[in-house]
């Protein structure tokens, strides 16, 4: 890996303008080749860095926020008992402990039951749901008859709503991030240790939120003020409005709005160890990174280039690569051994003329936010099936990544553009990821379905001390070597086939183009 230069003590980074090569080139925005015009110069990538302490905080319901459905939970609260912590920082912005004392249940107020009845149809069945709450609990029964008329019921009961002594219901403290221009790419980064779990959801063009996405950590070294760690970006796209959670273990921030207005207050109790940890020390480090691409691929800097007896790929110069912000020259391995698949954990949502703006937000980050002098990953594969070249050096030789800690040695880095937890690679995608590594592996030698033998290079993430020998796959998911999720669950699915593409199976023509929205898009949550 490479960690060359001191990290500058600046907020806003700003990269190059990228400059062209030729003037006219083969654009494959449209997938169909044709000549257009790269005379004119790009607009820079910036990165701008926001303290979370600094951001405002709103308290949201775990059910209807989708908080709950995302796996999120609210630690055990004492209603009794709001001690206040002995906070070594000031708390973000918007957070206020509360002072309640043991006797304040005797002003306690309490809500009465209501009920609330919806009717939903759709062209197999209609629905009549009656919701019941209470100031503990809320149940729901559903009755649904389908089209022979045969009425089927069902009861679901929620979990009991917490509530602080004064019954006041008790919800997840989140923050919020707006824009008045699209936020583009978001991710997050701190310069000390912490032990955290990003989510985000962002705020759709039709006013509804989308679902909670958590974020992955980027492999890399032990987080240091010169060389900071962080999550992988996510694409935002065109939203200029998104909530972020931090959560320990699942566990979220327990919080109340106040009565009368002002500041939401925290709800302390036996979740006191949980507030003092996120707030204290998560979110006084962690500051959120909006990284603005600029699309280039209507100047048609996407250039086709063909790799001798393998597939045709987006090399540096075409995706924009700005090479004055590399601050080393690549490391070379003596072999390479295996392959590594990963996911970048960012969103399904995008084009294909936005997968180059997603790779060029992703090495601005990777190369000077993270100080890894370079884009992480040896190549970069769309759901479109577009290849891109990702750390500099040559396809074609075994130029060390930033992608896996303790196996970037003598192993070859893809990333698939898109959150597979969510929805599986599409065709395009699993059939490019074959064809390169058929190719690049058997300039290598290499059996793609056969096994690696490697040996670990130590990394605080690794499933394998330093010295451990691995034997492997060929070609492995992230999480066979490191301790994460990577590449998804229907990436890691997605391996065999990949293999044997790879190793020579038939190819199936690809699905046609796919859309921009995911094939099995996560539901969205009511907000």
């Amino acid at each position: 890996m490479r960690y060359a230069r001191p990290k500058p003590s600046i907020v806003l980074a700003t990269i190059a303008i990228v400059a062209v090569a030729s003037p006219l080139v083969v654009s494959v925005s449209k997938h169909d080749p044709e000549l257009v015009d790269r005379t004119k110069k790009v607009a820079d990538t910036t990165i701008e860095q926001v303290p979370l302490r600094d951001l405002s905080t709103v308290v949201l319901d775990m059910a209807s926020s989708g908080l709950g459905a995302a796996g999120i939970k609210l630690p055990k609260i004492d209603p009794n008992q709001f001690p206040l912590p002995d906070l070594a920082v000031p708390l973000p912005s918007g957070l206020v402990p509360t002072t309640t004392s043991s006797d304040s249940s005797s002003t306690s107020t309490s809500s009465s039951p209501t009920a609330t009845t919806t009717t939903s149809s759709s062209p197999d069945s209609t629905s009549t749901s009656t919701t019941t709450t209470t100031s503990d609990s809320t149940s729901t029964t559903t009755t649904t008859s389908t089209k022979s008329g045969t009425p089927r019921s069902t009861a679901r009961a929620r979990a009991p709503q917490p509530r602080m002594a004064d019954g006041r219901p008790v919800g997840a403290a989140v923050t919020t991030l707006r824009r008045s221009t699209p936020i583009k790419m978001l991710a997050f980064t701190w310069d000390r240790p912490v032990d955290v779990d990003m989510f985000v959801r962002a705020k759709r063009p039709n006013g509804r939120w989308g679902a909670w996405t958590a974020l992955e950590q980027a492999a890399g070294s032990e987080a240091s003020p010169d060389h900071p760690a962080g999550t992988e970006p996510i694409w935002i796209g065109n939203a200029r409005e998104v909530q972020i959670a931090a959560t320990d273990n699942g566990l979220a921030i327990p919080a109340a709005e106040p009565q009368g207005g002002g500041p939401a207050q925290l709800a302390m109790g036996s979740a006191s160890e949980i507030i003092t940890k996120l707030v204290t020390t998560a979110l006084s480090a962690i500051k959120a990174t909006l990284i603005s691409p600029e699309s280039i691929l209507s100047l048609g800097s996407s250039l086709l280039t063909p790799l001798l007896g393998g597939p045709s790929v987006v090399a540096r110069a075409q995706w924009g690569a700005d090479e004055a912000i590399r601050c080393s020259q690549p490391t070379f391995s003596p072999t390479v051994r295996g392959a590594i698949l990963h996911h970048t954990a960012g969103s399904n949502e995008y084009t294909a003329a936005q997968s180059v703006e997603i790779v060029r937000g992703i090495y601005a980050y990777h190369a000077r936010t993270l100080n890894w002098c370079d884009i992480g990953y040896n190549v970069l594969v769309d759901k479109y099936g577009q290849i891109f070249e990702g750390a500099f050096g040559g396809l074609d030789r075994n130029v060390e990544g930033t992608h896996t800690g303790g196996f970037n040695k003598s192993t070859v880095g893809v990333s698939m553009i898109g959150n597979l937890d969510q929805t599986p690679p599409t065709g395009a995608m699993v059939a490019a990821v074959a064809r390169f590594l058929r190719w690049r592996l058997g300039k290598a030698g290499l059996n793609p379905g056969g096994t690696a033998n490697l040996t670990s290079e130590g990394f605080s993430g690794s499933k394998f001390p330093a010295g451990a020998q691995t034997t492997l796959p060929m070609i492995a998911g992230h999480r066979d070597y490191n301790s994460t999720s990577c590449p998804g669950t229907h990436g890691y699915s997605a391996l065999a086939q990949i293999r044997g593409l790879a190793g020579g199976a038939s190819v199936k023509p690809p699905e046609s183009t796919p859309s921009a929205t995911p094939t099995n898009p996560v539901p969205v949550p009511s907000a």
